[in-house]
Protein backbone atom coordinates (compact mmCIF):
# COMPACT_ATOMS: atom_id res chain seq x y z
CA UNK A 1 0.00 0.00 0.00
CA UNK A 2 1.41 3.29 -1.02
CA UNK A 3 1.11 6.13 1.53
CA UNK A 4 1.58 9.54 0.05
CA UNK A 5 3.40 12.36 1.76
CA UNK A 6 0.23 14.49 1.82
CA UNK A 7 -1.64 11.70 3.61
CA UNK A 8 1.07 11.52 6.27
CA UNK A 9 0.85 15.27 6.73
CA UNK A 10 -2.97 15.19 6.95
CA UNK A 11 -3.11 12.30 9.43
CA UNK A 12 -0.51 13.88 11.65
CA UNK A 13 -2.24 17.25 11.68
CA UNK A 14 -5.64 15.65 12.36
CA UNK A 15 -4.23 13.65 15.27
CA UNK A 16 -2.58 16.71 16.81
CA UNK A 17 -5.79 18.73 16.40
CA UNK A 18 -7.86 16.03 18.08
CA UNK A 19 -5.44 15.68 20.98
CA UNK A 20 -5.28 19.46 21.38
CA UNK A 21 -9.10 19.56 21.59
CA UNK A 22 -9.21 16.83 24.22
CA UNK A 23 -6.42 18.47 26.20
CA UNK A 24 -8.18 21.87 26.00
CA UNK A 25 -11.48 20.28 27.10
CA UNK A 26 -9.84 18.74 30.15
CA UNK A 27 -8.19 22.07 30.87
CA UNK A 28 -11.62 23.76 30.78
CA UNK A 29 -13.04 21.10 33.09
CA UNK A 30 -10.25 21.78 35.58
CA UNK A 31 -10.73 25.53 35.38
CA UNK A 32 -14.55 25.37 35.82
CA UNK A 33 -14.78 22.38 38.13
CA UNK A 34 -17.50 20.94 35.88
CA UNK A 35 -17.44 17.54 34.26
CA UNK A 36 -20.36 18.26 31.90
CA UNK A 37 -19.50 21.31 29.81
CA UNK A 38 -22.18 20.75 27.15
CA UNK A 39 -25.24 18.48 26.90
CA UNK A 40 -23.40 16.22 24.47
CA UNK A 41 -20.88 15.29 27.17
CA UNK A 42 -23.60 13.41 29.13
CA UNK A 43 -27.16 14.01 27.83
CA UNK A 44 -28.89 12.23 30.74
CA UNK A 45 -26.88 14.03 33.41
CA UNK A 46 -27.34 17.34 31.59
CA UNK A 47 -31.14 16.95 31.56
CA UNK A 48 -31.24 16.00 35.23
CA UNK A 49 -28.87 18.85 36.06
CA UNK A 50 -31.12 21.33 34.27
CA UNK A 51 -34.11 20.30 36.37
CA UNK A 52 -32.04 20.41 39.54
CA UNK A 53 -30.62 23.84 38.65
CA UNK A 54 -34.15 25.15 38.12
CA UNK A 55 -35.16 23.79 41.54
CA UNK A 56 -32.09 25.43 43.11
CA UNK A 57 -32.86 28.75 41.39
CA UNK A 58 -36.44 28.60 42.68
CA UNK A 59 -35.17 27.89 46.20
CA UNK A 60 -32.86 30.91 45.96
CA UNK A 61 -35.81 33.07 44.89
CA UNK A 62 -37.88 31.75 47.79
CA UNK A 63 -35.02 32.58 50.15
CA UNK A 64 -34.86 36.13 48.78
CA UNK A 65 -38.64 36.48 49.13
CA UNK A 66 -38.44 35.20 52.69
CA UNK A 67 -35.90 37.89 53.51
CA UNK A 68 -38.11 40.60 52.04
CA UNK A 69 -41.17 39.19 53.81
CA UNK A 70 -39.31 39.03 57.11
CA UNK A 71 -38.31 42.69 56.82
CA UNK A 72 -41.85 43.82 56.02
CA UNK A 73 -43.45 41.70 58.73
CA UNK A 74 -40.94 42.79 61.35
CA UNK A 75 -41.57 46.44 60.50
CA UNK A 76 -45.36 46.00 60.68
CA UNK A 77 -45.15 44.00 63.91
CA UNK A 78 -43.01 46.70 65.53
CA UNK A 79 -45.40 49.46 64.46
CA UNK A 80 -48.40 47.52 65.74
CA UNK A 81 -46.65 47.09 69.07
CA UNK A 82 -46.20 50.85 69.34
CA UNK A 83 -49.82 51.38 68.26
CA UNK A 84 -51.00 49.07 71.03
CA UNK A 85 -49.00 51.08 73.57
CA UNK A 86 -50.51 54.33 72.29
CA UNK A 87 -54.03 52.91 72.65
CA UNK A 88 -53.28 51.69 76.16
CA UNK A 89 -51.97 55.16 77.07
CA UNK A 90 -55.17 56.71 75.70
CA UNK A 91 -57.23 54.25 77.71
CA UNK A 92 -55.36 55.17 80.89
CA UNK A 93 -56.15 58.83 80.22
CA UNK A 94 -59.85 58.02 79.88
CA UNK A 95 -59.86 56.07 83.12
CA UNK A 96 -58.19 59.00 84.82
CA UNK A 97 -60.78 61.39 83.38
CA UNK A 98 -63.58 59.45 85.09
CA UNK A 99 -62.40 60.54 88.54
CA UNK A 100 -65.09 62.58 90.30
CA UNK A 101 -62.50 64.97 91.76
CA UNK A 102 -61.36 66.33 88.39
CA UNK A 103 -62.40 69.79 87.27
CA UNK A 104 -63.37 70.84 83.77
CA UNK A 105 -59.87 72.28 83.34
CA UNK A 106 -58.32 68.97 84.38
CA UNK A 107 -60.39 67.08 81.84
CA UNK A 108 -59.55 69.65 79.16
CA UNK A 109 -55.87 68.95 79.78
CA UNK A 110 -56.53 65.24 79.43
CA UNK A 111 -58.38 65.96 76.18
CA UNK A 112 -55.21 67.58 74.80
CA UNK A 113 -53.22 64.53 75.84
CA UNK A 114 -55.75 62.31 74.07
CA UNK A 115 -55.37 64.30 70.87
CA UNK A 116 -51.63 63.79 71.18
CA UNK A 117 -52.16 60.03 71.31
CA UNK A 118 -54.47 60.32 68.32
CA UNK A 119 -51.77 62.10 66.31
CA UNK A 120 -49.20 59.53 67.41
CA UNK A 121 -51.48 56.68 66.34
CA UNK A 122 -52.18 58.38 63.01
CA UNK A 123 -48.44 58.68 62.34
CA UNK A 124 -47.97 54.99 63.17
CA UNK A 125 -50.83 53.98 60.88
CA UNK A 126 -49.05 55.88 58.07
CA UNK A 127 -45.71 54.12 58.63
CA UNK A 128 -43.59 52.91 55.71
CA UNK A 129 -41.30 49.93 55.32
CA UNK A 130 -37.63 50.02 54.24
CA UNK A 131 -38.66 50.22 50.57
CA UNK A 132 -40.85 53.27 51.18
CA UNK A 133 -44.16 51.41 50.83
CA UNK A 134 -46.94 52.18 53.31
CA UNK A 135 -47.52 49.26 55.66
CA UNK A 136 -51.30 49.61 56.09
CA UNK A 137 -52.65 50.79 52.74
CA UNK A 138 -53.60 47.38 51.35
CA UNK A 139 -52.44 46.76 47.79
CA UNK A 140 -51.78 50.47 47.28
CA UNK A 141 -48.28 50.62 48.74
CA UNK A 142 -47.64 54.14 47.42
CA UNK A 143 -50.92 55.60 48.73
CA UNK A 144 -50.86 57.27 52.14
CA UNK A 145 -53.55 55.29 53.97
CA UNK A 146 -54.90 57.82 56.50
CA UNK A 147 -55.45 61.55 56.46
CA UNK A 148 -56.68 63.56 59.43
CA UNK A 149 -60.28 64.76 59.20
CA UNK A 150 -62.93 66.35 61.39
CA UNK A 151 -64.21 62.85 62.25
CA UNK A 152 -60.73 61.63 63.21
CA UNK A 153 -59.23 60.25 60.00
CA UNK A 154 -60.23 59.11 56.53
CA UNK A 155 -58.89 55.90 55.01
CA UNK A 156 -57.66 56.03 51.39
CA UNK A 157 -56.22 52.54 51.03
CA UNK A 158 -58.06 49.35 50.11
CA UNK A 159 -58.95 46.03 51.73
CA UNK A 160 -56.09 44.04 50.21
CA UNK A 161 -53.08 42.37 51.80
CA UNK A 162 -49.82 42.23 49.85
CA UNK A 163 -48.23 38.80 49.76
CA UNK A 164 -45.08 37.01 48.60
CA UNK A 165 -44.48 33.37 47.59
CA UNK A 166 -42.08 32.10 50.26
CA UNK A 167 -42.10 28.36 49.58
CA UNK A 168 -43.55 25.89 47.13
CA UNK A 169 -47.33 26.18 47.43
CA UNK A 170 -47.13 28.81 50.21
CA UNK A 171 -47.86 32.50 49.74
CA UNK A 172 -47.61 34.64 52.87
CA UNK A 173 -49.38 37.95 53.57
CA UNK A 174 -46.76 40.57 54.46
CA UNK A 175 -49.03 43.55 55.09
CA UNK A 176 -52.36 44.36 56.67
CA UNK A 177 -55.23 46.54 55.54
CA UNK A 178 -55.55 49.69 57.62
CA UNK A 179 -59.31 49.38 57.25
CA UNK A 180 -59.31 46.10 59.17
CA UNK A 181 -56.81 47.18 61.82
CA UNK A 182 -57.72 50.82 62.53
CA UNK A 183 -60.79 51.86 60.57
CA UNK A 184 -63.34 49.12 61.19
CA UNK A 185 -63.32 48.66 64.97
CA UNK A 186 -66.53 47.18 66.48
CA UNK A 187 -68.50 49.55 68.67
CA UNK A 188 -69.68 48.78 72.19
CA UNK A 189 -68.60 45.43 73.60
CA UNK A 190 -68.22 43.91 70.15
CA UNK A 191 -71.68 42.31 70.16
CA UNK A 192 -73.95 45.23 70.99
CA UNK A 193 -73.76 48.85 72.03
CA UNK A 194 -75.69 50.68 74.77
CA UNK A 195 -76.61 54.28 73.98
CA UNK A 196 -78.19 56.59 76.60
CA UNK A 197 -81.02 58.82 75.39
CA UNK A 198 -79.96 62.34 74.44
CA UNK A 199 -82.72 63.79 76.64
CA UNK A 200 -81.86 61.76 79.76
CA UNK A 201 -82.12 63.98 82.86
CA UNK A 202 -81.18 61.53 85.63
CA UNK A 203 -77.87 60.15 86.85
CA UNK A 204 -78.27 56.70 85.31
CA UNK A 205 -75.10 55.18 83.88
CA UNK A 206 -74.54 51.83 82.15
CA UNK A 207 -71.72 49.30 82.34
CA UNK A 208 -71.51 48.63 78.59
CA UNK A 209 -73.42 45.37 78.84
CA UNK A 210 -72.43 41.78 78.14
CA UNK A 211 -73.80 38.65 76.48
CA UNK A 212 -75.42 36.39 79.08
CA UNK A 213 -76.48 33.59 76.72
CA UNK A 214 -75.25 33.67 73.12
CA UNK A 215 -77.85 31.12 72.03
CA UNK A 216 -80.66 33.58 72.83
CA UNK A 217 -79.22 36.63 71.07
CA UNK A 218 -81.51 37.80 68.27
CA UNK A 219 -79.69 40.82 66.86
CA UNK A 220 -82.78 43.01 67.39
CA UNK A 221 -82.80 46.57 68.68
CA UNK A 222 -84.14 47.24 72.18
CA UNK A 223 -85.04 50.13 74.47
CA UNK A 224 -84.92 50.20 78.25
CA UNK A 225 -87.21 52.98 79.50
CA UNK A 226 -87.55 54.08 83.13
CA UNK A 227 -90.57 55.41 84.93
CA UNK A 228 -90.55 57.11 88.34
CA UNK A 229 -93.77 57.36 90.32
CA UNK A 230 -94.18 58.06 94.03
CA UNK A 231 -90.45 57.59 94.52
CA UNK A 232 -90.48 54.12 92.98
CA UNK A 233 -88.47 53.48 89.81
CA UNK A 234 -89.51 50.80 87.36
CA UNK A 235 -88.44 49.94 83.83
CA UNK A 236 -89.80 48.40 80.65
CA UNK A 237 -87.83 46.60 77.95
CA UNK A 238 -89.20 46.85 74.41
CA UNK A 239 -87.99 45.04 71.31
CA UNK A 240 -87.90 47.93 68.80
CA UNK A 241 -87.50 45.51 65.90
CA UNK A 242 -90.70 43.57 66.62
CA UNK A 243 -92.46 46.16 68.84
CA UNK A 244 -92.91 43.47 71.49
CA UNK A 245 -92.70 44.33 75.19
CA UNK A 246 -90.30 41.92 76.87
CA UNK A 247 -90.35 43.35 80.40
CA UNK A 248 -93.02 45.60 81.89
CA UNK A 249 -93.00 47.50 85.19
CA UNK A 250 -90.01 45.64 86.67
CA UNK A 251 -88.59 47.12 89.85
CA UNK A 252 -85.31 48.92 89.28
CA UNK A 253 -82.34 48.21 91.55
CA UNK A 254 -79.20 50.28 90.95
CA UNK A 255 -76.36 48.15 89.67
CA UNK A 256 -78.45 45.02 89.14
CA UNK A 257 -78.26 43.53 85.65
CA UNK A 258 -81.30 43.86 83.41
CA UNK A 259 -81.48 40.62 81.41
CA UNK A 260 -83.43 40.02 78.16
CA UNK A 261 -82.96 37.87 75.04
CA UNK A 262 -79.52 36.65 76.13
CA UNK A 263 -78.23 40.18 76.86
CA UNK A 264 -77.59 41.89 80.16
CA UNK A 265 -77.09 45.56 80.96
CA UNK A 266 -76.46 46.94 84.43
CA UNK A 267 -77.73 50.49 85.06
CA UNK A 268 -76.48 52.38 88.10
CA UNK A 269 -77.54 55.67 89.63
CA UNK A 270 -80.97 57.27 89.65
CA UNK A 271 -82.60 57.48 86.20
CA UNK A 272 -85.23 60.18 85.84
CA UNK A 273 -88.76 59.55 84.66
CA UNK A 274 -88.67 58.91 80.90
CA UNK A 275 -84.92 58.25 80.71
CA UNK A 276 -84.03 55.53 78.22
CA UNK A 277 -81.12 53.43 77.05
CA UNK A 278 -81.11 51.91 73.58
CA UNK A 279 -79.41 48.57 72.92
CA UNK A 280 -78.55 47.66 69.34
CA UNK A 281 -76.08 45.44 67.47
CA UNK A 282 -72.51 46.69 67.22
CA UNK A 283 -71.49 48.73 64.25
CA UNK A 284 -68.02 49.86 63.23
CA UNK A 285 -65.99 52.94 64.04
CA UNK A 286 -62.38 53.92 63.44
CA UNK A 287 -60.11 54.20 66.43
CA UNK A 288 -59.38 57.77 65.35
CA UNK A 289 -63.07 58.65 65.50
CA UNK A 290 -63.29 57.05 68.95
CA UNK A 291 -60.37 59.16 70.17
CA UNK A 292 -61.84 62.29 68.56
CA UNK A 293 -65.18 61.72 70.30
CA UNK A 294 -63.46 61.01 73.62
CA UNK A 295 -61.38 64.18 73.36
CA UNK A 296 -64.45 66.27 72.51
CA UNK A 297 -66.25 64.72 75.47
CA UNK A 298 -63.48 65.61 77.92
CA UNK A 299 -63.08 69.10 76.50
CA UNK A 300 -66.76 69.98 77.12
CA UNK A 301 -67.84 71.25 80.59
CA UNK A 302 -69.78 68.76 82.70
CA UNK A 303 -71.98 70.67 85.16
CA UNK A 304 -75.01 69.07 86.76
CA UNK A 305 -76.24 65.55 87.37
CA UNK A 306 -77.28 64.79 83.81
CA UNK A 307 -74.03 66.15 82.36
CA UNK A 308 -71.98 64.08 84.78
CA UNK A 309 -73.95 60.97 83.85
CA UNK A 310 -73.46 61.73 80.15
CA UNK A 311 -69.72 62.12 80.80
CA UNK A 312 -69.55 58.77 82.59
CA UNK A 313 -71.53 57.03 79.83
CA UNK A 314 -69.35 58.64 77.18
CA UNK A 315 -66.20 57.48 78.95
CA UNK A 316 -67.61 53.95 79.18
CA UNK A 317 -68.31 53.98 75.43
CA UNK A 318 -64.84 55.37 74.76
CA UNK A 319 -63.18 52.69 76.87
CA UNK A 320 -65.13 49.99 75.05
CA UNK A 321 -64.06 51.39 71.67
CA UNK A 322 -60.42 51.52 72.75
CA UNK A 323 -60.65 47.97 74.09
CA UNK A 324 -61.99 46.80 70.74
CA UNK A 325 -59.30 48.80 68.90
CA UNK A 326 -56.60 47.28 71.08
CA UNK A 327 -58.01 43.83 70.39
CA UNK A 328 -57.88 44.53 66.66
CA UNK A 329 -54.27 45.73 66.84
CA UNK A 330 -53.20 42.79 69.01
CA UNK A 331 -54.89 40.35 66.64
CA UNK A 332 -53.07 41.85 63.66
CA UNK A 333 -49.79 41.83 65.59
CA UNK A 334 -50.28 38.19 66.58
CA UNK A 335 -50.89 37.33 62.93
CA UNK A 336 -47.65 39.07 61.95
CA UNK A 337 -45.79 37.23 64.69
CA UNK A 338 -47.21 33.90 63.53
CA UNK A 339 -46.06 34.65 59.98
CA UNK A 340 -42.56 35.50 61.24
CA UNK A 341 -42.43 32.20 63.12
CA UNK A 342 -43.62 30.38 60.00
CA UNK A 343 -40.89 32.07 57.97
CA UNK A 344 -38.27 30.63 60.32
CA UNK A 345 -39.59 27.12 59.67
CA UNK A 346 -39.92 27.67 55.94
CA UNK A 347 -36.44 29.16 55.81
CA UNK A 348 -34.96 25.98 57.24
CA UNK A 349 -36.88 23.88 54.70
CA UNK A 350 -35.85 26.03 51.74
CA UNK A 351 -32.22 26.05 52.91
CA UNK A 352 -32.23 22.26 53.21
CA UNK A 353 -33.71 21.97 49.72
CA UNK A 354 -31.07 24.29 48.31
CA UNK A 355 -28.26 22.22 49.89
CA UNK A 356 -29.84 19.05 48.53
CA UNK A 357 -29.97 20.53 45.01
CA UNK A 358 -26.35 21.70 45.21
CA UNK A 359 -25.27 18.22 46.28
CA UNK A 360 -27.19 16.66 43.40
CA UNK A 361 -25.70 19.12 40.91
CA UNK A 362 -22.23 18.29 42.16
CA UNK A 363 -22.97 14.60 41.69
CA UNK A 364 -24.34 15.06 38.20
CA UNK A 365 -21.90 17.57 36.73
CA UNK A 366 -19.10 17.93 39.28
CA UNK A 367 -15.52 17.04 38.39
CA UNK A 368 -13.28 14.42 39.97
CA UNK A 369 -10.16 16.58 40.19
CA UNK A 370 -7.77 13.68 40.79
CA UNK A 371 -8.96 11.81 37.71
CA UNK A 372 -9.06 14.97 35.60
CA UNK A 373 -5.56 16.06 36.64
CA UNK A 374 -4.17 12.62 35.79
CA UNK A 375 -5.96 12.65 32.46
CA UNK A 376 -4.68 16.17 31.75
CA UNK A 377 -1.09 15.10 32.32
CA UNK A 378 -1.51 12.04 30.09
CA UNK A 379 -3.12 14.09 27.34
CA UNK A 380 -0.34 16.67 27.53
CA UNK A 381 2.29 13.95 27.20
CA UNK A 382 0.43 12.40 24.26
CA UNK A 383 0.12 15.78 22.58
CA UNK A 384 3.80 16.50 22.95
CA UNK A 385 4.65 13.04 21.56
CA UNK A 386 2.33 13.59 18.60
CA UNK A 387 3.90 16.95 17.89
CA UNK A 388 7.45 15.51 18.02
CA UNK A 389 6.58 12.51 15.85
CA UNK A 390 4.94 14.85 13.37
CA UNK A 391 8.13 16.85 13.15
CA UNK A 392 10.17 13.69 12.60
CA UNK A 393 7.83 12.35 9.95
CA UNK A 394 7.55 15.64 8.09
CA UNK A 395 11.32 15.97 8.19
CA UNK A 396 11.89 12.78 6.24
CA UNK A 397 13.01 13.36 2.59
CA UNK A 398 15.03 11.45 -0.08
CA UNK A 399 17.03 14.59 -0.63
CA UNK A 400 18.75 13.90 2.68
CA UNK A 401 20.33 10.80 1.17
CA UNK A 402 21.62 12.37 -2.09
Amino acid sequence: MRISTSLLYGLGAERISRQQAEWARTQRQLSTGQRVLSPSDDPLAAAQALRTAQSKSLAEQFAANQGAARDKLAAAESVLGQAGEAIQDARALLVQANAATLTDADRAALALALRGRQEQLLALANSRDANGDYLFSGYQGTTRPFAASAAGATYYGDEGERSLPVASGRTLAVSASGAAVFDRVPTGNGRFVVTPGAANAGSGTHDGGAVADASLVTGDRYRIRFAVAAGVTTYDVTDLTTSATLVSGAAYVSGRAIVFDGLQVAISGAPADGDAFDVEPSGAKSVFAALEEAADLLAAPAAGTAARAALANGITAGLQSLDQALESVLEARARMGAHLAELDSLGALVSAGKIRDETELARLTGLDYAEAASRFAAQQTALEAAQRSYLRITGLSLFQFI
